[in-house]
């Protein structure tokens, strides 16, 4: 058996800054050499994907974003409409 590598601890930025995608660069980066960081790295990047997603469901479906509710009768609406005509010679 192989001595365990230890890498730098900088690798946990990777996950932070880009999600799963970034977990997995670093799990396979360094599965073979530490093992542990490189499981750590992945579980931290599906976990901030994971509370991004739930905190962007809860505020899509929250009272407090009525954004969706605002632009529909504006978007029924003729105002917005374009007209073209076709001049022939």
């Amino acid at each position: 058996m192989q001595p365990v590598k230890y890498r730098s601890k900088w690798w946990y930025l990777l996950p932070i800054f880009i999600g799963i995608v970034g977990g997995l660069v670093t799990w396979f980066a360094l599965k073979n050499d530490d093992r542990k960081l490189a499981k750590n790295c992945l579980i931290l990047g599906i976990v901030l994907d994971s509370i991004e997603i739930v905190f962007l469901v809860s505020l899509l479906l929250s009272d407090n974003l009525s954004l969706i509710t605002q632009l529909g009768p504006l978007m029924e609406s003729n105002d917005l409409g374009f007209q073209f005509q076709i001049e022939t010679p």
